[in-house]
């Protein structure tokens, strides 16, 4: 299995290594507001959006269903370490 550090800048999407429970969702989101009731399972898929130091944590959205509601809106936003989620190639997808 590979871990984020492995890939290179350009694939923008991970998969989830571990569920983080309602309360630890809520603790670590960088958003102003979460979602009641919201969970993220092992296995959810959430984009990239920034790469922190060399490697070291990555700037991750999640949406409900994997989809935005609105452009520019996401449920889930907050930084995870390379042993949190698993890099995912979209080019092979």
């Amino acid at each position: 299995m590979r871990d984020a550090a492995e890939f290179a800048s350009a694939v923008l999407t991970a998969k989830l290594r571990r569920e983080l429970d309602e309360r630890e969702c809520r603790r670590r989101n960088a958003l102003s507001k979460t979602s009641p009731g919201f969970a993220l399972r092992t296995g959810d898929v959430g984009t990239i959006l920034e790469t922190l130091g060399n490697n070291e944590a990555f700037l991750v959205e999640f949406n409900k269903n994997g989809k935005a509601a609105k452009k520019g809106e996401c449920d889930w936003l907050g930084v995870l370490y390379p042993a949190e989620i698993e890099m995912v190639d979209t080019r092979q997808a």
